[in-house]
């Protein structure tokens, strides 16, 4: 990370840090590491964030927009300008979860050969941050126009995101639509649908206005009457 001129390192719920171990390893990078946020929770780590990226090396059991390492950060470069925007790394030995992955915008999966993928950790990380770092020296004036062009409207955070998700489930828990103790795959189904539009924060309002105004329309009608018959 340091290499590649990035420090901001959070890192969610570690088994164990500081690490003299991980400290001798830095080489040099050390303050990197001790400055590092430290949180329990993903969603914690990525409260803030205009754009959330997942990295993945296998298949999902949902269609996923995946996006090579190049082409993020290309995407990287244009969202910053709203606002941070996160990678997110899983484990060395497993990766993220799909419930972790559901947090994310995007994914990102380093195209290797299908049958050999022996990629660590460090190497995926010093991969994307090198794309990243690419994005921003040769970023071309076409895509500064294009995040110009957004500034007044960008794109719908992930906690906006999460937001809108949570408020469409109880909506549809409130209408019945959804039955909160078999939800199957509804509730992942609509993040993914969420996530995929690249939705604008207009756009994110105004589902969540049309969502308000089910609401009150519940209530109102749930309510007694007044007037006798």
């Amino acid at each position: 990370m340091k290499a590649m001129g990035f420090n901001h390192l959070c890192l969610v719920a570690p088994k164990k840090f500081p690490a003299a171990a991980a400290t001798a390893m830095a080489s040099g990078a050390d303050d990197l590491l001790a400055d590092a946020q430290i949180v329990d929770t993903l969603a914690e780590a990525l409260r803030g964030c205009t754009l959330v990226f997942g990295t993945t090396a296998r298949d999902r059991h949902l269609d996923w927009p995946v996006m090579s390492p190049r082409e993020a950060a290309v995407e990287m470069r244009v969202t910053v300008e709203a606002g941070p925007v996160a990678f997110v790394f899983g484990r060395e030995q497993a990766g993220l979860t799909n419930a972790e992955l559901d947090l994310c915008q995007r994914a990102i999966r380093i195209p290797t050969e299908a049958d050999f993928n022996p990629l660590n950790l460090a190497q995926a990380v010093q991969i994307c941050a090198y794309e990243a770092r690419n994005a921003f020296l040769e970023a071309a004036p076409r895509v500064a126009d294009v995040g110009e062009a957004h500034t007044s409207d960008p794109i719908a955070s992930a906690s906006a995101l999460e937001r809108l998700h949570r408020h469409f489930v109880d909506t549809m828990e409130a209408v019945s639509y959804l039955d909160p103790s078999n939800p199957r795959l509804l509730q992942r189904r609509l993040r993914r649908l969420l996530i995929g539009a690249n939705m604008r924060q207009s756009e994110s309002q105004i589902l969540r206005g049309f969502l308000t105004a089910i609401e009150r329309t519940l209530k109102r009608l749930g309510q007694p009457s007044d007037k006798t018959e």
